[in-house]
């Protein structure tokens, strides 16, 4: 009889790919993570079922290492470089997103590791935690003249975009809750038209959606 095995999956990918040598720089940092099964295949109701709960992603940051921002996600710094997030649930098929704000210091050319992160989950279909093996990700510096004109990974930004909506929309919630309502429909039409602008310029229907739904 076969085994069926969930599991946890990750993967992470650079605004930039390579920074500056000599100055500081600001990139994010876009996590994603699915719930995968191996095994015999499911019936279709089941398709969506829970795989993983208390799913918390730990993360310690390198040396010259700051975080600003995060997108998509909640969490609790427990130093000056190590911080939990509590991420919940996670479905099969279901992939989740989170972008990472970090300013970095400069140092000589080279690879360096920038933050390590370790996955803690509850398999629900064995009931028991899994601890995942760290993963450290490191980024290239370089004294490239080329950098200056490049702009940032299409994916990156458009997670980053897409998770900057629900803040956008609390900030107009608190806005009209203060009594000032032309304010908050102001913030919420100016949002608005710019996911139209992008849905028109890069003809995405994701960013329609999200100008439908604000």
């Amino acid at each position: 009889m076969d085994v069926l095995q969930s599991g946890l999956y990750s993967d992470f990918l650079w605004s930039h790919n390579q920074v500056s040598a000599s100055g500081c720089n600001q990139v994010f940092l876009l996590i994603e993570w699915r719930g995968g099964v191996l095994g015999p295949k499911l019936p279709a109701k089941g398709s969506k079922q829970l795989l993983a709960d208390q799913v918390q992603l730990h993360l310690q940051l390198g040396e010259r290492v700051q975080l600003g921002r995060m997108y998509g996600c909640e969490g609790e710094m427990l130093n000056d470089r190590n911080l939990s997030l509590s991420l919940g649930t996670l479905s099969e098929g279901k992939v989740r997103r989170l972008v990472l704000d970090l300013s970095v210091g400069p140092r000589p050319s080279g690879v360096y590791p920038i933050v390590t992160m370790l996955w803690t989950y509850l398999d629900v279909i064995k009931q028991k935690m899994v601890l995942q093996p760290s993963r450290t990700i490191p980024l290239q510096f370089s004294n490239s003249t080329a950098l200056i004109k490049r702009g940032a990974d299409h994916r990156v930004e458009k997670a980053l975009k897409l998770l900057q909506n629900p803040m956008i929309v609390e900030q107009a919630r608190q806005e009209m809750q203060r009594g000032k309502l032309a304010e908050g429909e102001a913030i919420i039409l100016r949002r608005a038209d710019e996911m139209l602008l992008y849905a028109a310029r890069l003809e995405d229907a994701d960013y329609l959606k999200e100008a439908e739904a604000l």
